[in-house]
Order: structure tokens, then C-alpha cells, then sequence
């Protein structure tokens, strides 16, 4: 089973996903496999520099990741050709590490979940939601960048009100992490309960 687990930026989705491994899915996060993709050598980079320039290379020839979310979050064109270049490279490596093992129950935690159409290759789809100034200063501590940074990447997201119009299950993560607990084991439940039968 395939469960696709989104949110807006810095809402939980990696604590979301630790809890339902805690309770035996499996987890693929979107985010590592994007930077697998475009690993120096890989067809995945050497599309984005045919792209956007040599530019976005550091000294070493890896990606520079924060010059390149400056240069490209800004220009709604750019974020197109950069989506267009590396999701189907990423929906093709979340495949492949599927396919190795389908019976079990994976839990892909991706941001753009519906933006890149992936929602589309998922059994169910989980949202998980919190309050703005809570994802503001979430994302601020964790990742090291500005609010208006954050506020930029955003804009290239759906709406969480239209995220949570897709979803299957929605999770709020804005209170404790008990009560995230307890929401997580209630969905796990029924995604693992035997279909009924008639």
C-alpha cells in the first residue's frame, strides 16, 4: 500500500512519518530522493546545469542548494522547468525501491504531493497540518533560512486548504505530540484492518 504524506513546509511530515515507521510502514522521503537524483555524474544534475548554468554548481561540483532554491523559487518558470526535469526522475526511483518489496505499507513523504501529480500514484494521501507562525518558526530553527525564504517557497505550494480538500486523512500536528500519537495510530488501524467482507 502506498500512502502519499504531505503538508505545507516545515508542518510535521517527517515526525508524521517517524511515528507510522515506529508502527511498522516503511518511509521514503521525497526530499532524499531529490538530492539522490541530482548527485554529481547523475543525468539528473547534468539536465539541471543544461538547464540553469553552471551557476548553481558549488566548487565542488555538487549542487549548491540554497543558491539554486534562491535563483529558481522566485521565477514561477524556473520552478516549472526544474519540476518537469526532476519528478519524473523521483517518481521513477519511489517505484524501483517499491517494487522491491510490495507488500509492505509505505509511507512517501513528499511536499508536493498533489502539485506534482504523485497523489495520483497513491493508494490514500495524508495531509498534515499546523499553524502558520508554528511552520514559520519550525522551518526558521530547522533549516537555517529567513521567514521570507519560507513565505517564497509557499507560494509555490497549493494551499493547505486545498491540500486538505484532496486528502484522504488529515492530521493535525499544531497541539502535542501525543495527541499527533494518537491521530497517527488511528489511521494506522484502519489502513491495517482486514477488509470487510460482503
Amino acid at each position: 500500500m502506498k500512502i502519499g504524506v504531505t503538508g505545507i513546509y516545515a508542518s510535521g511530515k517527517g515526525t508524521v512519518c517517524a511515528l507510522f515507521e515506529e508502527l511498522g510502514a516503511r518511509v521514503i522521503d521525497t526530499d532524499i530522493v531529490a538530492r539522490e537524483v541530482v548527485e554529481p555524474g547523475s543525468a539528473g544534475l547534468e539536465q539541471l546545469v543544461g538547464e540553469f548554468g553552471k551557476e548553481i554548481l558549488s566548487d565542488d561540483g555538487t549542487l549548491d542548494r540554497r543558491a539554486f532554491a534562491n535563483a529558481v523559487f522566485n521565477d514561477q518558470g524556473r520552478v516549472a522547468r526544474l519540476n518537469e526535469i526532476t519528478h519524473p526522475l523521483i517518481l521513477g526511483r519511489v517505484v524501483d525501491t517499491i517494487s522491491r518489496s510490495p507488500g509492505d505499507i509505505y509511507m512517501i513523504n513528499t511536499p508536493l504531493l498533489f502539485e506534482s501529480g504523485f497523489n495520483k500514484f497513491m493508494d490514500r494521501n495524508i495531509v498534515v497540518t499546523a499553524g502558520t507562525d508554528q511552520v514559520l518558526r519550525r522551518g526558521v530553527l530547522r533549516d537555517n533560512i529567513s521567514e521570507d525564504e519560507i513565505k517564497a517557497r509557499l507560494n509555490f505550494q497549493i494551499s493547505l486548504n486545498e491540500k486538505i480538500k484532496l486528502a484522504d486523512y488529515v492530521i493535525d500536528n499544531s497541539h502535542s505530540i501525543e495527541n499527533t500519537k494518537r491521530q497517527v495510530l488511528e489511521i494506522w488501524n484502519i489502513l491495517t484492518s482486514p477488509p470487510a467482507k460482503g
